[in-house]
């Protein structure tokens, strides 16, 4: 990728510096700044068409669909007793069954959701 932004970058600022068009400025360091601006936009253009195009090619057809992640199951038990305080988050990706299970006695406190943290969907 490197050298290929490398190769870019060289082809385009020499063909700024060549002015087949007779835009650039008459003043040698004003001209290589242009040529270089150019060829820095170029480049970039032609790094960002080609990520898009990486980015599609696994899209393209006849090419096998990545295969399927398998299901997580996730099963939690707990027990409060006194003034403590119990969190359950149960949950993955991809989701899969979720089995909680709490007893609390005295002023203990229980939270429970099916989500990925406390305070998650439910």
């Amino acid at each position: 990728m490197l050298v290929g932004s490398a190769v870019v970058f060289f082809v385009c600022f020499k063909f700024a510096q060549a002015d087949p068009f007779g835009w650039l400025p008459e003043k040698d360091s004003d001209a290589v700044a242009v040529a270089a601006g150019f060829a820095g936009a170029m480049t970039a253009a032609v790094g960002l068409a080609g990520g898009w195009w990486a980015g599609t090619a696994s899209l393209a057809p006849g090419t096998p669909p990545a295969p399927p992640v398998p299901e997580r199951s996730v099963r939690q038990v707990a027990e409060a007793s006194g003034t403590s305080e119990i969190s359950q988050a149960g949950g993955a990706d991809p989701a899969g069954p979720v089995d909680q299970e709490a007893r609390a006695r005295d002023n203990s406190r229980i939270r429970q959701t099916g989500g990925g943290e406390p305070g998650g969907s439910q």
